[in-house]
């Protein structure tokens, strides 16, 4: 195997288990996570919740086993886009109180940008 290949397999393999560990402790502290209020003060519905920690643990879980990874990321980057406006939209914080928002954010897009590479990969 060439070392562009290995490396793009390693990076996928730890993406992957980025958003895999992320959904198996979501579903561990379902109770917690169904308590949380989004930015705009209403609880996430329970299927839509469980949704989301299900696209993470099955979209992480495709991309470290290397299959439907193109599927997988979209339904990833779905997810980013879902998720990030409804709990860290940092345009409605000022301050302080925005900094932890404007990170998340930011670091949301940033895997977002990645899944757009393990899609470009497998093109």
């Amino acid at each position: 195997m060439a070392t562009t290949a290995t490396l793009v397999l390693m990076g996928r393999v730890v993406f992957g288990a980025f958003f895999l560990i992320a959904g198996i402790r979501n579903f561990l502290h379902f109770g917690e996570r169904r308590e949380l209020l989004t930015n705009y003060g209403w609880k996430l519905p329970i299927p839509l919740l469980a949704l989301g920690f299900l696209v993470q643990l099955l979209g992480g879980l495709a991309l470290v086993l290397g299959i439907w990874t193109v599927p997988a990321a979209i339904a990833l980057i779905v997810f980013l886009a879902s998720a990030t406006p409804l709990y860290h939209n940092l345009f409605l914080f000022r301050g302080k109180e925005r900094d932890p928002h404007l990170y998340l954010t930011l670091v949301n897009i940033t895997l977002a940008a990645g899944l757009l590479l393990i899609i470009a990969d497998a093109a």
